[in-house]
């Protein structure tokens, strides 16, 4: 996964994780399901937004840095 992809699959699960979906599913070599946290409900939309950002990038990290396999399903809990 290159910088690129992060960025990409980062504003696409932030997107999901503001509109409250549970899963975020990521297709590249393999596919992942992954879990996502509930969304920031109180403080203004660039705080909401900088909570949803922070969760997505800490679980991409997660990602890149684990060897996780196919059909996986992540949470926003995990560590490496």
């Amino acid at each position: 996964m290159n910088l690129q992809d992060k960025i990409q699959y980062t504003n696409e699960m932030a997107d999901a994780i503001q509109r409250g979906e549970a899963f975020y599913t990521l297709e590249t070599n393999q596919i992942m399901h992954i879990l996502l946290p509930n969304p920031q409900v109180a403080g203004t939309m660039v705080q909401r937004r900088s909570y949803a950002m922070d969760k997505a990038m800490n679980l991409i990290e997660t990602i890149t840095k684990s060897s996780a396999h196919t059909d996986t399903t992540l949470s926003s809990n995990d560590k490496v």
